[in-house]
């Protein structure tokens, strides 16, 4: 029986309807997307100006079936913890936006994939000062122009890059275009998150999350040095949860007493309603990786009576899942590619 939030309908295929089955098939049954197909792709590189000298890797997707005159003509799309612009859902979501019209911007966030060799710092939960970097400097790239009118952009979060697009845009957004923004199983609150992570599918995904994070962390920079002291080496190596590698780095790396405090202060929930662009939360409430009771006890009447923030949920779906039977894209795919011809810029 559906819960009474649950507001859109996904079918999985036959034999694929656990949250666990959907969150895992992309690494089961890998699929190949080449990009290069339907887009033209360019590497650019957004300099940080906080005086590290970091570089954040962007890869640039101009479509090879443009939309004319497109409301918003550059999305942006975000990776989650431990993820790349080369993840699996990134690479599904570019090629289907590409094939809608949609010029692609896949970002690297300091310490992953690209970045990483150029990055002495590492992106975080609230780490929203780069996304308003990487915005405000893709604004001024010719994918993101319009004909009569000004620049502007789409945001698309998934997972933890989800948690960060909801608290930018319920910040001030200092003159960026961005028109619209959208979360793919984001986790709304961090406190709850890191506890039920630890314990869901026996430490399974935590597990697999860490590994990712020791690689990220602990590689070195195109200088050969590496991004951590020796006692933080240490801790990072021994951390058996997020929250003793937060408690080890992220926290004390960027101020915070420990990771509770991190936590508390970069969930998004808290910033749901500040939201002053049209934004599309994506959740499957079986997501075996985020806990449903964050979406369960936000007030989303109250949400919709403000007029931006638009839920859509469903039973299944898993973390980032949406795999449909006989269908190239994710579900998602083209409920975002409506969401942003549909949104006002």
């Amino acid at each position: 029986m559906a819960h009474p939030l649950v507001n859109a309908a996904f079918v999985p295929p036959r034999g694929w309807r656990s949250g666990h089955l959907q969150t895992m098939r992309s690494r089961a049954l890998p699929s190949h997307f080449d990009l290069q197909q339907v887009g033209q792709q360019r590497q650019h590189w957004v300099e940080t100006l906080d005086g590290t000298g970091d570089r954040i890797s962007v890869q640039i997707h101009r479509s090879k079936r443009p939309r004319s005159q497109p409301p918003i003509p550059l999305l942006v799309l975000i990776h989650g913890l431990g993820g790349s612009a080369e993840s699996d859902y990134v690479r599904n979501a570019a090629h289907g936006l590409l094939q809608l019209g949609f010029h692609i911007a896949r970002v690297d966030l300091r310490g992953a994939g690209l970045s990483r060799e150029h990055s002495t710092l590492l992106y975080h939960a609230g780490r929203t000062d780069d996304l308003r970097l990487i915005l405000r400097d893709l604004a001024a790239q010719p994918e993101a122009q319009r004909s009569f009118a000004a620049p502007a952009l789409g945001l698309v979060g998934f997972s933890l890059g989800g948690n960060m697009t909801i608290k930018m845009t319920g910040e001030p957004l200092d003159g960026i275009p961005l028109a619209a923004a959208a979360t793919v199983s984001s986790p709304l609150n961090l406190t709850v998150g890191a506890p039920h992570l630890e314990q869901a599918a026996w430490g399974i995904y935590e597990k697999f999350l860490l590994r990712g994070l020791r690689s990220d962390t602990l590689a070195p920079g195109d200088d050969g040095r590496l991004r951590v002291t020796e006692s933080e080496s240490a801790l990072v190596k021994s951390a058996r949860s997020l929250a003793a590698f937060d408690d080890a780095l992220t926290a004390p790396r960027n101020g915070w007493r420990d990771s509770a405090e991190y936590y508390a202060v970069n969930s998004s929930d808290q910033y749901l309603p500040s939201v002053r662009r049209p934004l599309l939360v994506i959740h499957s409430l079986d997501d075996p990786m985020i806990p449903a009771a964050p979406y369960l006890s936000v007030d989303w009447d109250q949400l919709r009576g403000i007029g931006y923030v638009r839920p859509l949920l469903t039973n299944v779906g898993g973390h980032v899942g949406f795999h449909e039977r006989g269908r190239k894209y994710r579900w998602f795919v083209p409920v975002l590619g409506r969401f942003f011809a549909e949104s006002p810029a």
